[in-house]
């Protein structure tokens, strides 16, 4: 009796373990990269996507600090502006994670724009319609990187 329970324990285990690890990095958001070059961002995987990359979660605000009992509660003064406040630690943190996840994009964009400009003379040889076709997708593919590089470089041209 007792060596049929330990098996079935041991694998209860490993999964409930399996479970759990998965489950931590499901809070995670991955970077996803389809057959056509569209990135997703996404915290589940992407069917028919390759993950590229993943951030973990932003942690959780600090707790406030205790105040001395003597102390009156402060009130907080609504902020009519819209901006928050943010440590510039943190800010400076969120800053420096934006330029490196557009620098990669950057990379990323500039790698598809490459391997759609060297796909674009084998696609002018074609004259079917098929052919003709394929190397009106093969523009639209140079024209969206092209875009999507400008665009990325004009976003990391504003970053602090």
């Amino acid at each position: 009796m007792r060596s049929t329970r330990r098996p079935l324990l041991l694998a209860a285990l490993t999964l409930g373990l399996a479970g759990l690890c998965e489950s931590a990095r499901a809070d995670a958001t991955c970077k996803y990269i389809d057959a056509d070059g569209r990135v997703t961002f996404a915290n589940v995987p992407i069917k028919n996507a390759r993950r590229v990359l993943c951030f973990d979660p932003v942690p959780d605000r600090t707790p406030a600090p205790k105040r001395s009992v003597d102390a009156p509660p402060r009130r907080a003064s609504p902020d009519t502006s819209g901006n928050v406040k943010v440590d510039p630690d943190t800010q400076r943190r969120r800053d420096l994670d934006r330029r490196r996840i557009l620098e990669d994009e950057l990379a990323d964009e500039r790698r598809l724009l490459d391997e759609a400009n060297r796909s674009l003379p084998a696609g002018r040889g074609d004259a079917t319609a098929q052919g003709q076709e394929r190397l009106r997708s093969l523009e639209e593919a140079v024209a969206r990187h092209t875009r999507n590089v400008e665009a990325i470089q004009r976003e990391l041209a504003s970053v602090r």
